[in-house]
């Protein structure tokens, strides 16, 4: 099981995306499950319109992603009822998930989870990877790719776990400041470390 955090739009999903090309490893991505969880799950839809009403819905009646961060990230009360009510139904479909990889005899499994270290995931894991990017280049690619501004991105930085706190539980440093390329030749040389580790390891439990 490999990890992998970062701040918001470091480039998480790029290199979890290298990863399993390097090692034919199922990935399982944390925010595709969220937003699963938000468009289907009926508990979860029922809980989140009785704590805030109409106001985080669209025009259509359903779940406003945008809405309801606009809600949760003003105030910490009601990011912690918002992680209350999803985060439960989001770790049982990750458990899930690890256990059909493990069935259908995955390898290797990435976990691509933000919240890796704030929700225990990492303790899931025989390795974690934490993927930095300067503030700069962050808020260029979450303003380009998700429309947010720099506010929304501090906003939501300040939720999570200070970075050098999730620098120190990693077990390796992804640096996605630069071309795709050189992240490349990074995630090459850990996979090379990785796949060394786990050849000692067999070799000692064998010889034990």
């Amino acid at each position: 099981m490999i990890g992998i955090s970062g701040a918001i739009a470091s480039g998480k999903t790029f290199v979890a995306e290298l990863l399993a090309r390097e090692l034919g490893a199922a990935v399982i991505s944390a925010d595709a499950i969220a937003h699963d969880v938000l468009a289907r799950d009926p508990h979860v839809r029922q809980e989140i319109i009785r704590r805030w009403g109409n106001a985080c819905l669209d025009e259509n009646g359903e779940i406003s992603r945008a809405r309801l961060a606009r809600i949760v990230f003003d105030s910490s009360d009601d990011l912690a009822e918002l992680n209350r009510i999803i985060q439960p139904a989001i770790l049982r479909r990750i458990a899930d998930e690890i256990d059909s990889a493990r069935r259908q005899g995955s390898p290797w499994i990435v976990l691509d989870a933000a919240l890796l270290f704030e929700t225990g995931l990492d303790t899931t894991c025989d390795i974690r990877i934490f993927v930095e990017s300067d503030w700069t280049i962050r808020a260029e690619r979450a303003r380009r790719d998700r429309g947010w501004t720099e506010d929304d991105l501090r906003r939501r930085d300040a939720a999570q776990l200070p970075v050098q706190q999730k620098i120190t539980f990693s077990d390796y440093i992804v640096n996605n400041n630069r071309t795709k390329d050189e992240t490349k030749r990074q995630i090459e040389n850990i996979v090379t470390c990785i796949k060394r580790h786990r050849r000692t390891n067999n070799g000692k439990q064998q010889s034990e």
